[in-house]
């Protein structure tokens, strides 16, 4: 993306979080103050002078905690739901702010059903600017602008894999316009139409033609001569390029790194798993808190199934099925049959698939600890050589009751499109991807969709 670019798109933020914050908090002042049927809202007259000098102050304070949040960080705009998770903590810090300053000085106290709502309405507010700033910026990249123009170095497959992720440029941002390789001949054609332009010794020069502002290096890919060249040219010769590192296993690690110094060598070591610490804490506390809620909301509808079930096929209720877990540990998940003996469907077992509740049982599982309310598909035992190449992937997070497979499983039209979505969930996992995912998952039931399996 060009300087210019960069600088309209950083005010065009600024000033409609502005805007969306200077919005908010006087339509929280209007809601406490002026709308009497509220519940447990008690009414009072507001000492106007008191919000005249705290809500024009706020805006240029939440601005700077915004900023200090990376905001307005290029590495996070418009980055999707990490921006919007970021939009909540500087809307928070903001309100803590002014609760602090409200107990500190008698003369600006202000309503703590103010701050509530401002809280509220500014998470809004800002989170619907940025994402009418997204859409913007979309339609607008459709027509070239606010793209990085980005060459791979390296065209094995690793490399073909990283191409394809970034594909559409105007999701991703980024636009690849073509390979540098050691082994392929020059204009030998990798993806699409993408081309294999020079080799990677002449990436500054490449670069210069095609006028790319990024380089992502894929090692292993490209002979170590190359890849020592291109680093130690990219503080001068590369100085304008920015230069990205591709570990070479993009399809097959997906965990975090942390760095290690053992003997004042720094080596990164992989952690054993994908979501830890804090991250584990969330994720854990919604799997939790849902289930045992959808255990007491479902128990009727449980049982109504289970009776009708056992009805029309005078047998087993229950089918098992023996998955893998998170380290390749195996357990028994448990679905009501749709299926006869003689394996033909039931009176209800298109229905209960089709709308999803044939997985009810699964609830159990994430009760256990087993499964996750939202993760990869789950992948039978018997079934492991199969996915043997992604198993390092697949089961570093827990399997789930639903995914990216259910959501988007439409979109895709082969089985390895649709491990890729697992690989794009795992490696860009937050809490709010999964809110997301159970959102979108709601609906699809509620339209009675489920996508056909592809593996």
């Amino acid at each position: 993306m060009r300087r210019k670019e960069w600088l309209w798109l950083h005010a065009l933020l600024v000033v409609g979080d502005a805007l969306a914050i200077y919005v908010a908090l006087n339509v929280a002042y209007n809601v406490r103050y002026n709308i009497s049927w509220l519940p447990l809202i008690e009414p009072l007259e507001p000492i106007t002078e008191r919000y005249a000098v705290m809500i024009p102050a706020s805006v240029p304070l939440w601005l700077i905690l915004f900023a200090f949040n990376g905001l307005y960080d290029r590495r996070y705009l418009l980055s999707g739901l990490q921006e919007y998770g970021k939009v909540v903590v500087g809307c928070t810090l903001g309100i803590l702010i002014l609760i602090v300053v409200s107990f500190a000085e008698p003369n600006l106290s202000v309503s703590r059903s103010w701050l509530v709502f401002s809280w509220v309405l500014s998470i809004v507010c800002v989170s619907a600017a940025r994402f009418a700033i997204r859409r913007v910026v979309q339609l607008l990249r459709a027509r070239g602008h606010f793209l990085t123009r980005a060459l791979i170095v390296g065209a094995n497959e690793h490399a073909q894999t990283i191409a394809r992720q970034l594909t559409p440029a105007t999701a991703s941002g980024v636009q690849v316009v073509g390979f540098l390789d050691d082994y392929l001949p020059r204009d030998t054609r990798v993806v699409d139409d993408l081309r294999v332009l020079d080799r990677p010794t002449a990436l500054a020069r490449v670069a210069s033609e095609v006028r790319a502002t990024e380089a992502i290096v894929v090692q292993g890919a490209i002979a170590w001569e190359s890849f020592m060249e291109i680093i130690t040219q990219s503080a001068s010769a590369l100085d304008d390029l920015e230069i990205k590192l591709s570990p070479g296993y993009y399809e097959i690690m997906a965990t975090g790194v942390r760095l290690s110094h053992d003997g004042f060598v720094p080596l990164l070591a992989l952690e054993k798993s994908r979501i830890t610490g804090l991250d584990a804490l969330l994720k854990g506390a919604l799997d939790f808190s849902v289930a045992v809620v959808a255990v007491i909301l479902l128990s009727p509808l449980l049982a109504l199934i289970a009776l009708l079930v056992k009805f029309v096929t005078r047998g087993e209720v229950l089918e098992p099925h023996d998955v893998l877990g998170v380290r390749e540990k195996p357990f028994t998940t448990w679905k009501f049959r749709t299926r006869t003996d003689q394996m033909k469907d039931h009176a209800l077992g298109y229905p209960l698939y089709r709308a999803g509740l044939d997985k009810l049982p699964q609830i159990f599982n994430v009760l256990r600890g087993e499964m996750s309310l939202v993760g990869p598909r789950p992948i039978p035992t018997y079934r492991a050589p199969v996915y043997h190449e992604w198993l390092p992937t697949l089961l570093t997070v827990k399997p789930g009751l639903t995914g990216p497979w259910v959501v988007d499983g439409a979109a895709v039209d082969s089985f390895d499109a649709e491990i890729r979505l697992d690989l794009y969930y795992i490696r860009n996992w937050t809490i709010w991807l999964d809110l997301q995912i159970i959102l979108q998952t709601i609906l699809r039931l509620f339209q009675g969709q489920r996508p056909a399996m592809k593996r």
